[in-house]
This record gives structure tokens, C-alpha cells and sequence, in this order.
């Protein structure tokens, strides 16, 4: 490196482009963005362990892997292993290598902001807010403590670092209310901006306004990206989380709002699921995953006895659950007779399972609308109990259950039916953990009594090259 000439690492490879050549142009910027989504794709990200495989199995919902499997440990909450250590620590520096990629992104709009037309701007720049919030988010529902929102000395405590730009300094830690308050600023940001987004229909437009951005698609399929409806859909799991009774409010309206403005809608339970095991209707956020058949086929597989990894329901486990043994509950429920099958060692989900020609294939759900009848049906368990009961019960009726929770159900009996309805809704989808730690369940469903869920168990360690040197406090 010393004795190469000055300008060595000005030179431009052949399959290279310098930033600055990039951004000078529209689809630079546009190039960059899917870039984006396509990093969140990748097995260590998205598309595998922030999703279906180890944040899933953080939730116990599938049976117990045997020694041999690869994730084992982690679903032991063994965090320190080393087996498990790689698999956590990549977590951390895959997020936030996709954070400094739209940090990069931003900033080069910053520098030169001149290049992209209003639409183009406010979209793109309004999904990459809503991206950096959506990222730093699950971040803090992985790496910080549990039970935040009846903790209240949490409020000062150091969180995770929120990176605002892309450099070599290292971000300082803040606390977690200042850490709240950035993400807030960013949902915020993106919601204004994102009025200009084509799934946002609440100002009149002309027929043509989007015809020459437009041309080539770009815009296209905007429950693929980080939509409108997709960041107030984050701004509801951000006040949940938060969760004081003010901010269980707002998440309900937020949640209220995607439910009656976006697109999305629940399942007609007279259609039948056919080939949409995604329920494509409902989808609020999701990345399409090239090849994903390559990287779901093996945990999806239980017919062979030395597949070590296989994701298994065991039967009895799955009939307890969706009460089965009520002919008007689980037997008609298709999250129990359709979303999953048979295999020879146990029940398994069929929800990512990739079939040939089907047009829903590749397709990982990040954010769905039953999330958002849940987050209501929750902030109104002590204020309006007759609308969480209504809520929950659109949910299940969606879903083919014919009996309904009654009006006469008491607050604790309505908080068992939520706590069902997530277990069920979102098996291989790596939302339960989170809900489990967001509320602070001490006894999590397939531990043994025994066994207390806190801190060491509900935050994963942040990698130890961030806390050595001193760089870092958990």
C-alpha cells in the first residue's frame, strides 16, 4: 500500500462505479436502493435468521433440535458457544451493514440534491428512513432488554447505536428514550415524504402523475418496499414496544389507520388458500428472495430422519395449540389444515415452501395486517373490551374459525385469546419471540415452569469486538 502512487485507489475498476459517478444520475440512486433490499435477502439477514429459522426458534414454537442440528445452541439460549456466537454476531454486523449502505444512500442525496425530481426524491429518500428505522428496530428488539414498558429505569439506559450517517467515527450510544426519539424522527420524516408514494391515496392526483417516474416500473409492487402503510405499520410496533398506556394509543391508531386506508385486507374465508400459502391480501411489507426455494428446503423438510435441522411442529403440540379437538375452532382453521402438513417426524409449515410456477413464490412477509387487528385488540383491552374481542374475532373469522370469543369474555380471558392468535398466525414468520418480549412473558410456551424468561435469555449479547475495547455497554 505504501509504495502505490497517490491516485492507486482513485482508479476505477471495470466492474466497479465510484460513488460520486453513480449519484449522478436517477437510476444510480435507484440502483442503490434495490441494493438495499437485496442485502436484507441475504440467509443471515431477512431471508433466513431474522425471520423463519433463529429468531423463530428463540420462541420454542418448534419441537426441540437434536445436538447435531446447526442452531441447537441457540435455541438453548447457549448465546455464548461457539456455535452460537458467529450465528448472533452476524446478525448484528449484517444490520448494520444494510444500515451503513442506506446511511451512504442518504448522504449522497444530501450532497447532491439536485439530481432526483420531487417524486423520485421523496419516495426514495422516504423509504430509506423507513428502512433505517425498520433495521434499528429489530435491532432493539434483539439486542436490548425485555419488557421495556414496565421498566421504567430502562428510559436512561444505553441502547443500541442509532447511526444516523456513513463514516469511520464510531457512533456513541444513547440512551433508549433519545434512541426512541430518533426513531420516531425518522418514521416521522418518512411519513411526509412518503405522501408522494403511489400507495398512499389520500390526495387527489392527476391520472397521469406517476406515468413518467414511472415508466419503467420502478414503483411497481410497493408492498415489496417499505411503503407508506409499511412505515405507519412500524410506527405502530415502535409505540407498542414503548408501551405505556399514551403510547398503546398511538399504536392503535396507526394501526388503525393501515387497516382502513392501505390496500391490504384480510383473507376472504369463503376463497379458498389455494397457492397463495403467503396470503398475499394481507401482505403490508415483504422482500422477494431470488432463489429462496435454495435456502427454505432443507428446514422445511421433515420426512428425512437426518435432516438435523428440520423445523417440526410435533403433532400433539400442534393440536393443543389450534384446538383441534373443538370441531368449530382448529378443525376449520386453515393456519391448522392447510398452512401446515404432515411429514413423517412431525407437523411443519407450509407458509415458505416454494412450488414450481406458483406466482407467490420468493416471497418472505416482514409486516402483515393481522399484526395491526392484534396491536388494537391490545391497546383497548382495558379501555374498550368489546373492541378488542371484535378485532380478534375478525382475525379468527379470516382464518375459518366459526366460534367466536364471546362478548362476555373477561379481560384476562381475551389476553389468553391474543396470546393464541400470535402463536398461531405467525409460526415461520419471526414475530413471537418479539411479542413474547415485548410484554414480558415470564413462562414461555415449551419451556419448562422452571425455567424464568428475563434478560439473559430475552437479550441477545451484543458481539464481543463491540464491547473489549470499551466500545460498547449492554
Amino acid at each position: 500500500m505504501i509504495s502505490c502512487k497517490k491516485d492507486w485507489l482513485d482508479v476505477t475498476a471495470s466492474d466497479q462505479i465510484k460513488a460520486e459517478d453513480q449519484f449522478k444520475q436517477a437510476s444510480g440512486y435507484k440502483d442503490a436502493l434495490v441494493g438495499v433490499y437485496i442485502g436484507m435477502t441475504k440467509p443471515t439477514s431477512y431471508g433466513k435468521d431474522m425471520t423463519w429459522n433463529l429468531v423463530d426458534l428463540l420462541s420454542q414454537q418448534y419441537a426441540t433440535l437434536p445436538n447435531l442440528a446447526l442452531y441447537t445452541d441457540v435455541q438453548l439460549f447457549k448465546y455464548k458457544t461457539t456455535r452460537a456466537m458467529p450465528q448472533i454476531d452476524a446478525l448484528w454486523k449484517g444490520q448494520y451493514n444494510t444500515i451503513a449502505n442506506v446511511n451512504g444512500i442518504l448522504d449522497e442525496m444530501e450532497a447532491n440534491n439536485n439530481v432526483l425530481g420531487k417524486i423520485d426524491h421523496d419516495i426514495i429518500k422516504g423509504e430509506l428512513l423507513g428502512l433505517r428505522a425498520f433495521l434499528h428496530f429489530d435491532l432493539l428488539r434483539l439486542y436490548g432488554d425485555f419488557n421495556y414498558a414496565n421498566r421504567p429505569q430502562l428510559a436512561n439506559k444505553l441502547a443500541i447505536p442509532y447511526v444516523l450517517h456513513l463514516s469511520k467515527d464510531l457512533t456513541p450510544q444513547l440512551s433508549y428514550q433519545q434512541t426512541f426519539a430518533l426513531m420516531h424522527k425518522d418514521i416521522s420524516d418518512a411519513l411526509e415524504l412518503l405522501k408522494q408514494d403511489p400507495a398512499y391515496t389520500e390526495i387527489a392526483r392527476p391520472a397521469d402523475y406517476f406515468t413518467e417516474v414511472n415508466r419503467e416500473g420502478f414503483y411497481n409492487l410497493r408492498e415489496q418496499r417499505m411503503n407508506y402503510y409499511a412505515v405507519k405499520a412500524l410506527q405502530a410496533r415502535v409505540y407498542s414496544w414503548q408501551g405505556s398506556a399514551q403510547d398503546l394509543q398511538k399504536a392503535a391508531l396507526a394501526a388503525e389507520e393501515v387497516i382502513t386506508k392501505s390496500a391490504a385486507k384480510l383473507r376472504n374465508p369463503a376463497s379458498p388458500v389455494g397457492a397463495d400459502r403467503i396470503l398475499s391480501s394481507e401482505q403490508l411489507f415483504s422482500l422477494n428472495i431470488t432463489a429462496f426455494t435454495n435456502i427454505v428446503a432443507q428446514n422445511f423438510n421433515g420426512d428425512n430422519a437426518t435432516n438435523y435441522d428440520a423445523l417440526i411442529l410435533l403433532r400433539p403440540s400442534a393440536e393443543t395449540l389450534f384446538e383441534t379437538s373443538n370441531q368449530n375452532i382448529g378443525v376449520p382453521d386453515i393456519r391448522f389444515n392447510t398452512l401446515l402438513a404432515q411429514h413423517t417426524r412431525g407437523m411443519v409449515s407450509q407458509k415458505l415452501l416454494q412450488v414450481s410456477n406458483n406466482a407467490y413464490r420468493n416471497i418472505m412477509p416482514l409486516m402483515k395486517l393481522p399484526e395491526m387487528y392484534y396491536l388494537v385488540a391490545e391497546a383497548n383491552l382495558n379501555t374498550d373490551l368489546g373492541k378488542s374481542i371484535q378485532y380478534l374475532n375478525k382475525v379468527r373469522e379470516s382464518r375459518g374459525i366459526l366460534q367466536e370469543i364471546p362478548s362476555t369474555a373477561t379481560i384476562d380471558e381475551v389476553k389468553a385469546e391474543l396470546l393464541k392468535e400470535y402463536r398461531k398466525e405467525f409460526i415461520s414468520e419471526g414475530q413471537l419471540f418479539f411479542y413474547y418480549k415485548r410484554i414480558g412473558l415470564a413462562h414461555i410456551p415449551g419451556l419448562s415452569a422452571q425455567t424464568i424468561a428475563n434478560d439473559q435469555i430475552y437479550r441477545l449479547p451484543y458481539p464481543d469486538s463491540e464491547i473489549e475495547f470499551g466500545n460498547r455497554v449492554q
